[in-house]
């Protein structure tokens, strides 16, 4: 690296060191809620498959699943925030691209029909139904309208699939961290606005009457 360079990334560490401390705060605060969630919501998932309570593991699963891609945005977000460099951040952003695309084409399907019949099997209630409905109609949409954008980043840069140098240099060009770290931002709150409502639903359902009835359920089938 020469003195240019490196004078360049001083500056640019000096400036946006404010944020970066301010990200860090906040990074810390929720890093720890999360992380407890994360333990709370693992073990009471293993409680459920070893007790056959299918509709509990279902609900749990998801639960589990938008906690750990939350975790994983989170801090790919931290390190492009904290990265030095456009070459790094570039690096950084077309892998969180990859993420957020493979997370669109998968939360379909784990909030599809097995989904939908565990959270009614735990006393889901209508309104919460419907929350659950626009939270995932949201999340098809980001999918639809994103898959463009993420897909040519995850296929020809990511997955490594453009055999054309050139070309692959061209689109590495075209990657805007900013950009990424939107849709990151994005999908994140859609998210959150799903995760409240499976909160609420499990918090429904925690009563060993509700465990006895999913067992037999199971059971059952």
């Amino acid at each position: 690296m020469d003195k240019h360079e490196s004078f360049k990334h001083l500056i640019e560490w000096i400036i946006f060191l404010p944020v970066r401390l301010k990200r860090r705060s906040a990074s810390r605060f929720h890093y720890r809620i999360r992380s407890q969630a994360i333990e709370s919501v693992r073990r009471a998932l293993h409680g459920f498959s070893n007790l056959k309570a299918d509709s509990h593991r279902v609900v749990y699963n998801v639960a589990l699943y938008l906690l750990l891609l939350d975790q994983d945005l989170s801090d790919f977000t931290d390190d492009l925030i904290n990265s030095i460099g456009e070459h790094r951040r570039k690096y950084l952003a077309k892998y969180e691209a990859t993420l957020l695309y493979e997370a669109a084409e998968d939360l379909p399907h784990l909030l599809g029909r097995d989904f939908r019949n565990a959270v009614k099997m735990l006393g889901a209630s209508e309104e919460q139904q419907l929350c659950l409905n626009a939270a995932s109609s949201d999340l098809n949409h980001f999918g639809q309208s994103e898959k463009e954008f993420l897909g040519k980043i995850r296929n020809a840069l990511a997955a490594h699939r453009e055999q054309n140098a050139l070309a692959y240099i061209e689109a590495l060009d075209q990657v805007i961290p900013l950009h990424v770290m939107r849709r990151a931002a994005d999908l994140s709150a859609h998210l959150n606005r799903l995760s409240n409502v499976i909160t609420e639903i499990a918090q429904r359902s925690t009563g060993t009457s509700s465990l006895i009835h999913d067992m037999l359920e199971t059971n059952k089938q």
